[in-house]
Parts: structure tokens; C-alpha cells; sequence
């Protein structure tokens, strides 16, 4: 065996092991914050559900669930978690955006079958914390979809998600081109729920102020803080004559 098969044979063996490390860490992290939380909103006593864990929304059998994000208007480097502000990152920002959006789109898919499920709630702090609170409720919502034998909710191709039923979602500005569009907070929320599941996060160009996801379909979007214009997504790469790489949109 020749010394450049040996050194291949060893990178392999030390990416194999990386990953495997990986994966106890996240193992470990999925477990510490499984944890019950006493301080988190019950359903009274007396109520349908008394005691059961809720959002705190009013309505127990609510199936929407605010996972933590509070994302500000515009651009901003700061986020409120549980009356506290804290200092952000552009791609911390983007983390918690899409990890809650995943999170939400994944629970809410559970409760089309199991309408009285929920995750488990996390004690966490800071903006890394809630992080981790929102990717392990997705990862307990995936494990209960394996567990009713139902896949995740990937959508179609993003000119389904972007543009549905051939019309651009949103409104243009005058100044901007019809490739640029700008919606609502909710309407931001609903399109990062239907562009999250099944992606993974790629390499993106340094300077770039978030970062990119594949979806499963291969196509590529980034999420990034634009100091004008707050929360963006952008296509990357797509392959539609109107949805290509340029196409934003702009949350107001």
C-alpha cells in the first residue's frame, strides 16, 4: 500500500470520526434540552387538557406554535429572548429564523395527523439556546413523523413556494425591479416554513450575511440580514426563467 493510499485511508477514517462525534454532541444536546420546564405556560385546571404544557396562545388545541425567533423590522443586530436583548451575528440571526421556521412547519405537519401533540418544552438561554430549543422540537417532531410513518413536509419546486399559481407573492416598490418583492412578517414566517424543510445548510461566498441552503431538489436559496431592508431570502440558484439567481425577497 502506497503512501498516498494510506494518507487517503486516514483523512477518510478522521471524517468518519468527526461526523460520528458530531452527532453524539447533537445526541447529548437533544437530550439536556428535553429537560420539563416548570416555568413554561400551563392549561388551567378545570379546562379541557388541565395541565398539559400550551403556548401560551389561549387555545390549547392551537396548531400553531411561536418557536423563538421575534425578528425586528429592519436590519438590526439584536434579538429579544425571554425580556432579555441580545447582541447578534448576521448568520446567528438567519440560524434562529430558519431553525424556528422548521421547527414550526415540522410540528404543525405532526398535528395534521396527532392533533394533540407537542414537543417537549426546553430550558435554554440566549440566542444559541434558543437555537438549540427550536432545532430539538424539529427534531422531535421528525422523530414522531417516522413514528406515524409520514414524510416531512417538503414542498415543491420554489417557483411553487415564490410565485403560486404563476402571481408573485407580496408587492413591488416602484424603485425596485419586479424580481424584487417585499412581504409581511407572516407571510415572510410562511414562506421560511415552506422553504426549510428537507434543506441543508452549503458553503456560501465569504461577505455574504447569512447563509445559503440546498433544498432537496437541488435548487439554492441564502437567508441574510440586509441592512435596508431587513430579513432577506434569495434564490441562488434555480432553474425557472423568472426565479433565478437575483430573485429576493424582502420581508417589511
Amino acid at each position: 500500500m502506497d503512501l498516498w493510499t494510506l494518507e487517503e485511508d486516514w483523512k477518510a477514517a478522521r471524517h468518519a470520526l468527526s461526523r460520528a462525534q458530531l452527532e453524539l454532541r447533537r445526541l447529548r444536546l437533544f437530550l439536556m434540552l428535553k429537560r420539563f420546564n416548570p416555568s413554561q405556560p400551563r392549561v388551567p385546571a378545570g379546562n379541557p387538557g388541565g395541565g398539559r404544557w400550551t403556548d401560551g396562545g389561549g387555545s390549547e388545541g392551537a396548531s400553531r406554535i411561536d418557536f423563538v425567533s421575534n425578528r425586528p423590522r429592519q436590519g438590526g443586530s439584536t434579538r429579544v429572548i425571554r425580556g432579555r436583548a441580545y447582541e447578534t451575528t448576521p448568520a446567528q440571526e438567519v440560524r434562529l429564523d430558519v431553525s424556528a421556521a422548521r421547527a414550526r412547519a415540522l410540528v404543525q405537519e405532526v398535528q395534521r395527523h396527532d392533533p394533540n401533540w407537542r414537543p417537549t418544552p426546553s430550558i435554554y438561554e440566549g440566542v444559541e439556546g434558543a437555537i438549540l430549543a427550536n432545532e430539538a422540537a424539529a427534531m422531535q417532531a421528525a422523530a414522531r413523523l417516522r413514528e406515524l410513518r409520514r414524510p416531512e413536509p417538503v414542498r415543491g419546486p420554489m417557483e411553487e413556494i415564490l410565485m403560486p399559481d404563476g402571481q408573485h407573492v407580496g408587492m413591488r416598490y416602484r424603485s425596485t425591479s419586479d424580481r424584487t418583492r417585499t412581504v409581511t412578517s407572516s407571510e415572510f414566517d410562511s414562506l421560511l416554513e415552506a422553504l426549510t424543510p428537507g434543506s441543508q445548510v452549503v458553503q456560501s461566498p465569504v461577505g455574504y450575511r447569512g447563509l445559503w441552503y440546498r433544498r432537496p431538489d437541488g435548487s439554492i436559496f441564502g437567508v441574510r440580514r440586509s441592512e435596508e431592508n431587513g430579513i432577506t431570502v434569495d434564490v441562488i440558484q434555480n432553474n425557472h426563467p423568472i426565479l433565478r439567481s437575483g430573485y429576493k425577497v424582502h420581508q417589511q
